[in-house]
This record gives C-alpha cells, structure tokens and sequence, in this order.
C-alpha cells in the first residue's frame, strides 16, 4: 500500500513542488497540504506521515509533534542547519527529521524509513547534532550569567522560545511582527553567545528562567536523555 502523506510547511509553492515529486516517485499518497499547524493536527489522522516545517503558525512542527504524542509519525523538515534542530525534534517525540537541502531520493528513503516505525536522521546531520551537544554542555556555565543582560522583552521572548515556539507564534502571544521577534531572538542569541535557540533555550532552563516543565535534552555517555 502506499505510504499516505500530508504536507504541513508555510510555503505554498514548496508544498506544491514536494507533493508533486513524491506522487511522479511513486509508492505515496499525498493527501493533501497546508500552511497551518492547526489543520495539519486535524488531518494528521488520515495519513501515514506528516511532513511538518518546523516553522508553522501559530505554533510549530515540535508542537505539532508534542501534540501527536507517538499517535501519529511527524517528520520535521527544517530550512535551518538539522544538527541544530534535531534535539528538538527528539524531545517533541518526532520520528525523524529533514533538511530542506536534501534531494528527493534521501527524503524518499528517510521517509519510507520513518513510517516503517524507524527514526530517520542523515547520519553526517546526527554526528552535528551530538558536536553541538557538548559544546553547549560545556558552555552552559558560561552562557547563565549572561541572561542577567537581557530586557524584560527579551526574557519573555526567551521564554516562548524555550516553548519550543516559531517567531510568529512568539508574535501572537506578545502582539509583536515576526520580524521584531526575529531581532529579538538575534539580540538573544548574541548576548547568550548561544550557537542556536536550542542552546538558548536549554541555559535558560537550566538557568530557572524558562517554565520547569520545558523538555531538554542532555547528552550522557552514548544515551539521550530527557531531563
């Protein structure tokens, strides 16, 4: 049978362009596309797969993972660097994640992969991924003192951010553009001498200044672990 797929992504014409592709390969059934997270959640039980953006009004491709609780496989795609997103994607309970920059064959196999029940990563993306991973362990000392610089604004942005929010989620909370979070977030980020808002948002938990029932990942020998 074919592997059934919705397609959740801010983007129209890239949901257009991947639904095509994977309909001329073979083997799925695209269901349908949105551009809404909250759509997405409604029709994720008609299909095998969801490929979500991690970006994706008003929440996010990690809520939507959190909200589908292993009932449903999601796949996060992501335009940004998938070492620094796939912590989070663990922690949201994702069955795997994509970067935009990966041909159509990779996708193919990593999805095919993902709805035999498998958790699906490029290996080169899991190796950056763990890199990251101890640099912010051993910088996390370091990055905690700094969140005494931040505004009052910035802390609340940080704190959505931990949420595992997008901007324009963090937008709609605070009655702000996403392109005032996105300056916020970069003020963040550079006051925090944080590589990615993943790291930010673990020195803030680890810090106290994001809500205790945030999930983050640290590293512990060869295991994962939630903490």
């Amino acid at each position: 049978m074919p592997i059934r797929v919705l397609i959740a992504d801010p983007q129209p014409l890239f949901c257009e362009a991947l639904a095509d592709g994977l309909r001329r390969w073979g083997g799925f059934d695209v269901v349908g596309w949105t551009t809404d997270e909250r759509e997405a959640d409604r029709r994720a039980d008609s299909c095998d797969i969801v490929l979500s953006e991690t970006d994706l009004a008003p929440g996010s491709g990690f809520s939507l993972a959190r909200r589908a609780g292993g009932r449903r496989a999601i796949v996060i795609l992501t335009r940004r660097p998938v070492g620094e997103v796939l912590l989070d994607a663990v922690a949201a309970g994702a069955m795997g994640c994509v970067g935009h920059d990966t041909g159509l064959a990779g996708l193919v196999r990593l999805v095919s992969q993902a709805a035999g029940g498998t958790f699906t990563v490029d290996p080169a993306a899991l190796r950056d991924a763990l890199q990251r991973v101890r640099a912010s362990r051993d910088g996390v000392g370091a990055i905690a003192p700094a969140l005494a610089s931040l505004s009052a604004r910035e802390r609340e942005v940080l704190r959505l951010l931990a949420r595992g929010l997008s901007n324009e989620a963090i937008g709609n909370e605070l009655y702000l553009s996403a392109h005032t979070v996105r300056t916020h977030v970069a003020k963040i980020l550079k006051k925090l001498g944080a590589h990615s808002r993943a790291d930010a948002a673990r020195a803030a938990v680890k810090a106290g200044e994001a809500d205790s029932d945030v999930r983050v990942l640290r590293f512990e020998g060869p295991d994962l672990k939630r903490v």
